[in-house]
C-alpha cells in the first residue's frame, strides 16, 4: 500500500512539473509573439512616417509625371463665379482639364488643353479651351450681377433670362506646386484669361484663382 502511494506521489509530482513547464513555455511564447507584433507595428509606422517625410519631386514636371490626376476649385474666369475642376496629365507637360461652374443666373461647363513649363515650386503654364454659360430655365434677371453676361447677352435673352453663350478661351498663369513633405501634390494658381464670345464677337478679359490637388 505504501509503495503504491509513493508511486502515485511521484507521478503527481512529474505531472505537475510538466504542466508548470508547459505553462511557462506558453507564457514565454505569448510574450515573444506580442513583442514581435509590437516590433512589426512600430517598424511599419516608422516606414510610413519616413516615406511621408521624404516624398519629394525635383521639379513640377516630375510631379506631373508621377501624379496623373488633379481636382480642385476655382473662382472667376472660364467657369464664372465658382467652379470645380478636374485635370488629367497624359504627359508631364500636357494635360486635359474639364470643369463645371455656376454663378448668378447661370451654370457653366468648360474643356481645355493645358501646357505646363518646367519649374521648381513655381512654374508657368498656358491653356486653350472652350466654355459655355447657360440658363435653360429662364425667368430670372440674376444675370445682372454678372458683368460678362451683361456685355454679351442680347436684349431678348436679357428679357427672358434664357440663354446659352459660347466662349473660346486662352489663359496664361503661374502655379505653385508643393513638391515635398506631407502636403506634396497641393497647388495654387492665378491666371489672366481672354474670353472670346463666338456669336457676338466680343473679347472679354478676366482672371482666375484656384487650387488643385494632384494624386
Amino acid at each position: 500500500m505504501l509503495n503504491s502511494f509513493t508511486r502515485f506521489s511521484a507521478l503527481a509530482v512529474i505531472v505537475m512539473g510538466v504542466s508548470a513547464a508547459q505553462a511557462a513555455a506558453l507564457s514565454a511564447n505569448s510574450e515573444t509573439i506580442s513583442s514581435k507584433a509590437l516590433s512589426i507595428e512600430k517598424a511599419y509606422s516608422q516606414d510610413m512616417k519616413t516615406e511621408s517625410n521624404t516624398m519629394s519631386y525635383s521639379s513640377t514636371l516630375k510631379m506631373r509625371e508621377e501624379l496623373r490626376m488633379g481636382a480642385g476649385i476655382s473662382v472667376g474666369g472660364q467657369l464664372g463665379s465658382v467652379g470645380i475642376n478636374a485635370e488629367f496629365n497624359f504627359e508631364d507637360e500636357n494635360s486635359v482639364m474639364a470643369g463645371f461652374g455656376t454663378g448668378p443666373g447661370y451654370n457653366s461647363i468648360s474643356l481645355a488643353w493645358k501646357h505646363a513649363f518646367e519649374g521648381d515650386y513655381i512654374a508657368p503654364y498656358f491653356t486653350a479651351g472652350y466654355s459655355r454659360w447657360y440658363n435653360s430655365r429662364g425667368h430670372s434677371d440674376a444675370w445682372k450681377d454678372s458683368d460678362i453676361l451683361d456685355r454679351v447677352l442680347t436684349s431678348d435673352e436679357k428679357a427672358t433670362g434664357r440663354f446659352g453663350t459660347n466662349f473660346v478661351n486662352g489663359s496664361f498663369g503661374i502655379q505653385y506646386n508643393q513638391l515635398s513633405g506631407t502636403f506634396y501634390g497641393f497647388s495654387a494658381y492665378a491666371e489672366i484669361v481672354a474670353m472670346y464670345e463666338i456669336t457676338r464677337s466680343q473679347l472679354i478679359p478676366s482672371g482666375t484663382v484656384g487650387t488643385l490637388y494632384y494624386f
